[in-house]
């Protein structure tokens, strides 16, 4: 999001801090918003009701709020600046009369070794959804072109008007890239839908999705749990205004399954396709709900009908990918990997897919070729790769490479995945090592991983990996 200049002042737009000389001023988020809402469309009038909804989309308030915002900002400028920054337009709204300048896009914080990031590695489920690659630049194409990401979602536009219409097919658009830049450009089109559009909820759908995204995917410099604080408000917003909105449950649905409440994400998404059979994501979120439920083939079957409805989505096109590996299709889940990378060849965790598909079949030569693809061109995958390596050298009686890939993992053990390290531990015939790591992993990793993963078909018949599946399950 883009950080603004207002005289010796300067708005950070994603962090929602007004700092003066470097230092952040008093203010809370709420008047903060509010000044932002101004300088997005400086020397326009924006109307109160538009103002009321960006500031407080989970409604409840009364201009008195917005008229005290105003006035506290004012009350700052005027100390520091200028007294006549924010204009009143008599029975309409305010204007932003100062100069403004940006001067930057906020960009995201590196991810430090071992983070989280939200670039899924597949076939590895709830680490799927923590243990995520940090992958600079990646370009997640999952719709090219405006007609094809928003078809889902403009089949009943009876509120918007024209110029609304254009901008959320805009915002959609953008939303579909799931790029850190595209998703921070829709948010900026749905917002300027709420302007146009008060009164419909798709603006505030938009605004609900695109920063359920930006908390799914660990875009920015805040907490993912207040991307989904903001996206919850949104959402109750649009259904405020349209108890029917698909869009704002779908982005509810995939909230709760960040937040490991399944159960209910299950339920949300149901009546989310329900409501719009022809909703991509939706379907998509479900598929991989049910994914991390261990229901494979219901799970298949739904990342098909996501993949039908947008061809072009990578998200679920991936997605589908692991759902075949788990359903023991290699070579659909290899084609789907295939598929993903031909339509953004930056979705490098394919790489992975392909080289567990390979191995599951016992093509260790090709596998070993996918996972150093995956390793060199993810240089911050290199731990995970080499985990994944190790019972892959071992199969193919390459034990020294195996053993070296080994310490590699070991030795930044944060960034790779628990299973993943386990199953390459055991490899070299070290149970103990790797039924230490399974019992500090996830027990619903251990209930749904350990159950579906082909993996671990031979560690199940081990008596004490048999005991802690149960014991997780307690």
């Amino acid at each position: 999001m883009p950080v603004y200049e207002l005289g010796p002042f300067r708005l950070d737009a994603e962090q929602l801090i007004l700092s003066l000389g470097g230092e952040p001023l008093a203010l809370g988020p709420k008047v903060v918003q509010t000044l932002l809402v101004l300088v997005e469309r400086p020397g326009e009038v924006v109307a109160k009701p538009a103002l009321l909804a960006r500031v407080w989309p989970e409604g409840y308030v009364d201009e008195a709020n917005l008229a005290q915002n105003i006035y506290v900002l004012r009350k700052t400028f005027r100390a520091h600046w200028r007294a006549d920054a924010i204009a009143t337009v008599p029975r309409h709204g305010y204007r932003f009369v100062g100069a403004v300048r940006q001067v930057a896009i906020a960009a995201s914080l590196p991810l430090a070794e071992g983070a989280v990031a939200h670039r899924p590695v597949p076939a590895r489920l709830w680490s799927r959804m923590y243990l995520r690659l940090a992958v600079a630049g990646a370009v997640l194409v999952a719709v090219a072109g405006i007609a094809a990401g928003a078809h889902a979602y403009t089949a009943a536009v009876p509120h918007l008007s024209a110029h609304g219409r254009r901008l959320y097919q805009i915002g959609r658009y953008y939303w579909s890239q799931r790029t850190a830049v595209g998703v921070r450009k829709s948010l900026s089109y749905f917002a300027q839908v709420v302007d146009a559009d008060p009164g419909d909820a798709r603006g505030y759908a938009g605004l609900a999705a695109a920063d359920a995204i930006m908390g799914d995917y660990h875009y920015g410099k805040i907490a993912p749990k207040v991307y989904f604080a903001r996206a919850q408000a949104y959402a109750r917003k649009a259904l405020a205004l349209d108890a029917g909105c698909a869009q704002a449950y779908a982005a509810l649905g995939l909230i709760d399954i960040d937040t490991h409440h399944l159960a209910r994400g299950v339920r949300t998404l149901r009546r989310a396709i329900a409501l719009d059979p022809r909703d991509g994501p939706a379907h998509q979120w479900y598929g991989t709900a049910l994914l991390l439920r261990g229901h494979v083939a219901r799970a298949l079957r739904e990342l098909k009908t996501a993949a039908d409805i947008d061809p072009l989505s990578v998200a679920a096109t991936d997605w589908l990918s692991s759902a075949a590996y788990y359903d023991r299709r290699y070579d659909q889940a290899i084609a789907y990997a295939r598929q993903t990378l031909d339509l953004s060849p930056q979705r490098v965790d394919a790489w992975a897919e392909i080289g567990l598909a390979y191995e599951a079949r016992g093509n260790m030569v090709h596998a070993i070729g996918a996972f150093h693809t995956f390793a060199h061109k993810c240089a911050s995958c290199r731990a995970e790769a080499a985990a994944l390596l190790v019972p892959v050298y071992v199969a193919g009686h390459h034990p020294k490479r195996a053993r070296a890939e080994l310490r590699y993992a070991e030795g930044h053990r944060r960034a790779v995945s628990s299973e993943d390290l386990a199953i390459a531990l055991a490899s070299l015939h070290r149970q103990a090592a790797a039924l230490a790591v399974l019992r500090h992993a996830r027990p619903t990793m251990l209930r749904v991983d350990l159950a579906i993963d082909p993996r671990f078909d031979v560690l199940r018949r081990d008596a004490a990996i048999v005991a802690l599946t149960k014991s997780s399950a307690s």
